[in-house]
């Protein structure tokens, strides 16, 4: 049975914490050493060198490290039926979702997990960006099959992605 989309994820998310004019440049992340360098979010160990060696940066954590703190995820992914229970299953679905992160993070390295809880009925793994979360979702959709369900709050600029398959 194949899953069911929502068209509102096409439109362009607002993240309250990407508000470039909180960072100057360059600022490193002391919680993670990102580097904003040029308006965007680096994960270049070159470049983080090269600042800290000048010395003329800003500490300031990064939105990725801030939502952590604040425990404000944007995005999350519930994996729902009777394959939870295979342990087997499981872990192929954990390496694929830790291949996909790392994925991410080469082109947005604010894209992060930062929490998975694991409950009888259910894992919830929180994002700190709505695209991981729809990412992640499509990618085991894509291996394993089953039903996909993508909610969009445009209010809360939060996305539930709900994948189950029994």
């Amino acid at each position: 049975m194949g899953g069911r989309k929502n068209k509102m994820l096409d439109v362009k998310i607002h993240d309250p914490y990407m508000n470039k004019d909180a960072y100057t440049d360059p600022t490193i992340c002391p919680t993670c050493g990102l580097v904003y360098h040029d308006k965007m979010w680096h994960n270049k160990k070159e470049l983080f060198d090269e600042i800290k060696k000048k010395g003329n940066y800003e500490q300031k954590d990064c939105p990725a490290c801030r939502k952590i703190k604040d425990d404000y995820p944007l995005g999350v992914l519930i994996l729902q039926g009777a394959i939870i229970n295979n342990t087997q299953k499981v872990t192929e679905i954990k390496n694929l979702i830790r291949h996909e992160t790392e994925k991410e993070a080469n082109s947005n390295p604010l894209a992060r997990i930062f929490k998975v809880e694991e409950f009888p009925d259910r894992i919830e793994i929180k994002t700190t960006t709505e695209g991981l979360a729809k990412r992640l979702g499509n990618a085991i959709q894509k291996a394993f099959q089953g039903d996909l369900e993508l909610v969009f709050s445009e209010s809360d600029k939060f996305l539930r992605v709900i994948w189950k398959k029994d």
